[in-house]
């Protein structure tokens, strides 16, 4: 059922009223008067609940119109619809082969910077975090990020690759030191990225070693 317009309402209430009056002023004249007469009282009482239904209708009217115009509040749940969580795994870069760019890089940066020996040729073969933005004259000194050590398997020293991605080599090897150096073998973690196409050692440290007793509660 479809309520009625407001503005109809008015209309058609103010019609009846006009009526109304209209019949009351044609009546006043006679003796007795309109509302004396059965049939005019009996008009009456039609007259008042049309009014008063017409009353009821518009206050509906306006009440449901108004009511309808609000939007709902923002925190009703109801109204809110969101997608469901992404289930999709985040991206990761896949493992390769290792490149042997890198290893050959690896290789010739054990020959040159790790023994401080034509460090000329070592300079282009270092990335940033080793470098630390030296010039090659600041190089060429020897004071450097890169721990040395005095391996006589420089060049035979077996890679362990941890991991190997498409613009990434880790891996561990373990260097034997020359006689009479007193110096024990040592392994070194290694790090190889690309860098603007060109692959670059860009990590070296010692892998840390923790001595402990048998019983640390003896002093």
């Amino acid at each position: 059922m479809s309520v009625p317009h407001p503005e109809e309402t008015r209309s058609a209430t103010a019609k009846i009223l006009w009526y109304l009056g209209r019949r009351m002023s044609s009546t006043t004249s006679s003796p007795t008067g309109f509302f004396s007469t059965p049939r005019a009282q009996r008009w009456l009482m039609w007259i008042s609940g049309a009014v008063l239904v017409v009353g009821v209708a518009v206050f509906l009217g306006v009440f449901l119109s108004r009511g309808s115009s609000d939007s709902a509040p923002a925190g009703n749940l109801s109204t809110v619809s969101s997608a469901p969580p992404s289930t999709k795994p985040a991206a990761k870069s896949q493992t390769v082969a290792p490149a042997t760019d890198a290893l050959k890089v690896a290789r010739t940066f054990l020959e040159t910077a790790v023994l401080r020996k034509n460090l000329d040729a070592a300079y282009p073969l270092v990335g940033p975090d080793l470098k630390g933005g030296m010039s090659l004259a600041q190089w060429r000194k020897g004071n450097i990020a890169v721990v040395p050590y005095p391996a006589v398997n420089a060049k035979t020293a077996k890679f362990n690759i941890t991991s190997s991605r498409k613009n990434e080599l880790l891996a561990q090897v373990l260097l034997t030191a020359r006689k009479g150096s007193g110096v024990k073998a040592l392994a070194f973690n290694l790090g190889v990225d690309r860098i603007g196409g060109r692959w670059v050692v860009n990590y070296w440290l010692p892998e840390p070693t923790i001595k402990t007793q048998a019983n640390p509660y003896n002093n």
